[in-house]
């Protein structure tokens, strides 16, 4: 008799844990759910700075900065002088 009882709890142990519905797939999904939970707050914060950042390039200012700063621009009739390092030789 017991060695029946722990046959058919082993039997049916093994059936739960396996197939669609298994503990094992049951765990995967509420681990991925909470990886993709984590992801969502991060990627809803990367748009909030995105948006902020996109409020501020409306701002004339911030654009002449932007372009003084990355492209080396300048106003009409003034001079942009660049430091260029010495090489090490």
């Amino acid at each position: 008799m017991g060695i029946l009882a722990v046959s058919a709890f082993l039997i049916l142990l093994f059936l739960l844990s396996t197939g669609n519905r298994g503990f094992i797939r049951q765990f995967r999904a509420w681990h991925n759910r909470t990886k993709l939970r984590k992801e969502i707050e991060i990627l809803r914060g990367v748009c909030m700075d995105l948006e902020e950042e996109k409020k501020k390039l409306e701002d004339p200012e911030v654009i002449e900065r932007i372009a003084r700063e990355k492209f080396g621009m300048a106003r009409k009739n003034e001079k942009v002088y660049r430091v260029v390092p010495e090489d090490d030789k």
